[in-house]
């Protein structure tokens, strides 16, 4: 079911004749979207205002037509208060109290989220568990992904985990990323392994990018704010340009329409839930959604800096290999971003890698090689780059063996000690 299908039937759900289909669909949905969830309590929330505490016991049939018609009545009233943005609480309130401002939320949650010992959050995010942390990618399956933070004594460790995939650690001196594939990259904290997800570490960063929209009033960034008695929710409507960082190479453009939902405990203005949409290529879709947040949480540094041990994994160093040959190394410094790709994927049809390209790749290349043979590629553009992200994307077409053709992309960077090409994802 759709949000907008269940908006249509939010006020059957009071009406004791719905369809139980329906119902079920209804009642399924809103334990998988926290958004519809919030609307749905505000909406029984509005009902129990407008019913009446004392009806009549005669006249049966009227008095449901008339529970009927203030149901619909206050389906109407939420959607149109939601959509200027003014709470029914205050509405109904008997204490007439000043709405606090978006600016005002934003500021109370990030003061509030900077002042938390520890962070920790699950997530279902649209990417891919052996790619990089690079970006959210509209049209993979979502998949869970575990946040944890912890300050102490000075010092910031961290934990990124995908399900079934990579993690990052952050030790407070030095950064660890590895798969299950039996290899692990190693490096300074100026390493940034976790690139565009650095922003789910800091929830409050993606209101800091909001409210900056905001208040440089960006026509394309709109804001709602609507509130009850325990929660506040703020929806902006903007673009990825705004959210730059969380979108993939093949989806990453600036013109993205996409909607961030924020819901905040009225307690203490902090982050309970996050949900952010996009429609891409004429269809929205949760990209990002929060399934659970907590503030101090109780974490040890044994549990979120936990690794593999000796023997389990091979480190490599996160500055890469070196190349011996000064003649070969002068040839691979003047490629182009495009160049490098060709050559590095034709090497891989071939069978005969340049390791020093595929350095992070060393635990994968016999499967690779495997599964790009007798392909060919063709049309590999011009790189693309984004400020949000240290490499550049080549977008090029396999071409494989059974006469099928995929539309897919390379990432590379050389911000190596030898400034050379070498492959950071897509493959």
């Amino acid at each position: 079911m759709k949000c907008e299908d269940f908006k249509k039937h939010i006020a059957d759900l009071c009406d004791k004749s719905i369809d139980e289909t329906i119902k079920a669909d209804c009642m399924q949905h809103i334990e998988e979207c926290a958004s519809c969830r919030a609307y749905y309590e505000e909406f029984m929330h509005s009902v129990d205002l407008l019913t009446p505490k004392h009806a009549p016991q005669s006249h049966r049939g009227k008095r449901q037509a008339t529970q009927r018609r203030l149901l619909q009545v206050a389906a109407a009233i939420l959607v149109f208060l939601a959509g200027v943005g003014v709470g029914l609480s205050n509405l109904f309130s008997t204490q007439a109290e000043a709405s606090p401002s978006i600016t005002e939320v934003f500021d109370q949650c990030i003061r509030h989220s900077r002042e938390a010992n520890g962070f920790s959050m699950r997530a279902y995010v649209r990417t891919t568990p052996q790619e990089n942390f690079a970006f959210i990618d509209p049209e993979a399956s979502p998949l869970q992904v575990h946040v944890a933070l912890l300050r102490q004594g000075g010092s910031t460790i961290w934990r990124i985990e995908k399900e079934g995939g990579r993690t990052i650690v952050s030790d407070g001196s030095r950064q660890y990323m590895w798969d299950n594939t039996g290899t692990g990259v190693c490096g300074s904290l100026q390493a940034h392994f976790a690139e565009g997800f650095a922003l789910f570490l800091q929830p409050e960063s993606i209101l800091e990018k909001l409210n900056d929209a905001m208040l440089a009033k960006d026509m394309t960034t709109h804001m709602t704010v609507f509130q009850s008695d325990s929660i506040i929710i703020v929806e902006a409507s903007t673009t990825a340009g705004h959210l730059a960082g969380f979108f993939s190479p093949a989806s990453r453009d600036k013109d993205l329409p996409c909607t961030a939902r924020c819901v905040f405990r009225q307690q203490d203005y902090r982050l309970k839930e996050m949900e952010i949409r996009c429609t891409h290529d004429g269809k929205e879709t949760v990209v990002f959604q929060t399934s659970a947040i907590r503030y101090d949480a109780p974490l040890s540094v044994s549990a979120v800096t936990q690794r593999p041990g000796a023997g389990q994994i091979k480190w490599l160093r996160a500055d890469g290999p070196r190349v011996a040959d000064a003649e070969r190394l002068g040839k691979l410094q003047k490629e182009t971003a495009t160049e490098a790709a060709r050559r590095i994927l034709e090497a891989l049809i071939a069978g005969q890698p340049h390791e020093e390209a595929l350095y992070y790749y060393a635990a994968s290349l016999p499967s690779l090689t495997k599964e790009m043979k007798n392909c060919r590629v063709s049309e590999a553009y011009e790189a693309t780059t984004n400020k949000d992200y240290a490499g550049t994307t080549v977008h090029y077409k396999l071409h494989r063996p059974d006469g099928t053709v995929e539309q897919r992309h390379i990432a590379l960077r050389r911000d190596n000690p030898q400034k050379i090409w070498m492959v950071d994802g897509g493959l």
